[in-house]
């Protein structure tokens, strides 16, 4: 039997790297082959993916909060043999390292991913640092500010209808008149891997789908959908884009940003699966495969890691392990789809977070008996 181990991240809990080496340990056994692959849809974990994989240096910059100037350490990177630099956008703006007293997306931007790229560039431009391609996981961002507090970093401004600038943030957008921008020259190419695949405006869009799980109000995302649909007006005024069908929603518009700014291209988190980490290789091999994430919800059908995991294997015996899962999403689920939900092993969800490695044990413990094997 071949068995791939191939989780996403739980969110507070741990990245897909650490949770599929504790499926691993718990599923140990000679007649099974285990082949462990953690996977990342360019949210959380992302790095840590890249780093099993793909055997990357790590690199350090000093970079800003999303909601203060003070300043904190951000891990990247590097393959020096394809000069290629890898970023999780959740290492710069995520949720996991905002306070939940911070998280309030109307008053965060994304001038750290700014940071970030400056420094960077200067690097390169001085010989220090030798890369031609950056690829940025997009996704478990804290921000929803359309990615230009990154932008200002490179001269990007707001103004007012009398002229006043304005701060980068999400509260000023309603109240811009113009903008001051241009596309931003940088000495390397940029790769998106995002981790939803969902419009920047709109019902399906960044801000009415994802800004409440980060914190906004109904009336803030009122406000930020306005304050979008006028600067992407903006933008097409300048002649930047031409239509924003096909700006991507990721991160809060991070991504879009850098489609409009930057010339990035994006890369479906499918194609990153398949290709990158190289799934597409073992379909036919694989007899029976576990994956999983903390929540499985409606937003994980937007194309996420897990359910185009589950997609890509559709014929195999699947074992979703999920911290909890939205009653409603168990129809749309395949029968061969087995769900195992940590948080029924438990009394609550507090409880099979603080007990998490104790819940991936007793869950292949529940894998070993619906396979019927005797450890």
């Amino acid at each position: 039997m071949n068995l791939l181990i191939a989780p996403n991240s739980y969110k507070e809990c741990a990245d897909s790297v650490s949770t599929a080496n504790l499926f691993r340990d718990n599923l140990k056994k000679e007649r099974i082959n285990l082949i462990t692959r953690p996977i990342s849809d360019g949210g959380d974990g992302f790095l840590a993916v890249c780093k099993e994989l793909f055997e990357l240096d790590i690199l350090s910059y000093s970079i800003s909060m999303s909601y203060s100037n003070h300043l904190i350490k951000c891990e990247v990177g590097l393959n020096k043999n394809n000069k290629t630099l890898y970023i999780e956008s959740a290492n710069v703006l995520g949720l996991k390292i905002v306070p939940l007293e911070f998280r309030k997306p109307f008053f965060l931007n994304s001038k750290g991913m700014g940071d970030l790229l400056f420094q960077i560039a200067e690097d390169v431009k001085k010989n220090n640092l030798n890369v031609e391609k950056i690829i940025i996981g997009i996704g478990g961002t804290a921000t929803n500010d359309l990615g230009l507090g990154l932008c200002s970093r490179f001269g990007f401004k707001l103004y007012d209808s009398k002229g006043n600038i304005l701060d980068v943030f999400p509260h000023n957008f309603e109240k811009v008149t113009d903008i001051k921008c241009e596309k931003i020259n940088i000495p390397f190419k940029i790769e998106l891997i995002v981790d939803v695949e969902n419009p920047l405006l709109g019902k399906k869009g960044a801000t009415r789908v994802f800004a409440s799980q980060k914190g906004a109000t109904n009336d803030e995302i009122e406000i930020m959908e306005r304050g979008f649909i006028k600067l992407i007006s903006l933008f097409e005024s300048k002649g930047l884009i031409k239509s924003e069908e096909k700006l991507s929603g990721a991160g809060g518009g991070l991504a879009a940003a850098f489609q409009i700014l930057f010339n990035a291209k994006i890369k479906t988190a499918k194609e990153f699966l398949l290709k990158d980490l190289g799934l597409g290789k073992l379909i036919n091999s694989i007899d029976v495969v576990i994956t999983g994430e903390g929540s499985f919800d409606k937003k994980s059908l937007l194309n996420k890691g897990v359910w185009l995991l589950m997609d890509i294997f559709s014929s195999k015996k699947i074992f979703l392990v999920c911290g909890k899962m939205e009653s409603d999403l168990k129809k749309k689920l395949n029968k061969n789809i087995y769900v195992i939900e940590l948080s029924k092993i438990f009394n609550n969800d507090e409880e099979s977070i603080r007990n998490f490695e104790d819940g991936i044990k007793q869950a292949c413990e529940l894998i070993k008996q619906h396979l019927s094997i005797k450890f």
